[in-house]
């Protein structure tokens, strides 16, 4: 790995070759400066968050425990709200994710006490769930129609590839089915 600092090389060795303390001093002044010396002040690592906290989701405003966001550890809010990454904050002091918050709410309601979506919003909730990596509501969201459903044609049709034109026709009693192009002339 090669550092670049700015500096000039260091002649006190007649050859130019650094000794240990020089190498050292080098990785002292990074080549790019960091967020404090380009003028954004970022906070120190790791970030504390309140007991409650509120939420701009791309526009949709939450609010709710720390500990509901960080209710099952595998997933991207726990992750999020661990301090371990800095999540910005919009000018009412919201902490800010950029996604649609349309569905957010479907998302907290599980986290809070494992409520489901209605039917109509199983798809989308499903794609934010993917999202946030929220294994347990993935789960029972792949259990509910239209998912099931879904699931379900799909493992059939992965049975039947004569279905999609893979392989020879088969007829009613199990022989092969000759397919024949007619042509008009």
């Amino acid at each position: 790995m090669v550092v670049v600092t700015g500096r000039e090389p260091d002649s006190r060795r007649p050859d130019g070759a650094m000794s240990s303390s020089d190498a050292e001093d080098d990785f002292l002044e990074p080549a790019t400066p960091t967020a404090s010396q380009a003028g954004h002040a970022l906070p120190l690592l790791p970030q504390e968050f309140p007991e409650v906290v509120p939420l701009n989701i791309g526009g949709a405003y939450f609010t709710t425990r720390l500990s509901t966001l960080r209710r099952y550890e595998d997933t991207m809010l726990a992750a999020m709200f661990s301090g371990r990454h800095y999540i910005p904050t919009d000018a009412e002091g919201r902490y800010f994710i950029d996604r649609d918050g349309t569905h957010f709410g479907d998302v907290l309601n599980f986290l809070r006490s494992g409520d489901l979506p209605p039917r109509e919003r199983v798809r989308a909730v499903y794609r934010e769930a993917q999202y946030y990596a929220i294994g347990p509501l993935l789960e029972r969201l792949e259990d509910m129609q239209p998912l099931k459903g879904e699931r379900v044609r799909q493992a059939f049709l992965g049975l039947m590839p004569y279905y999609r034109g893979e392989g020879p026709a088969v007829g009613a009693g199990g022989s092969e089915v000759c397919k024949a192009s007619v042509s008009a002339s």
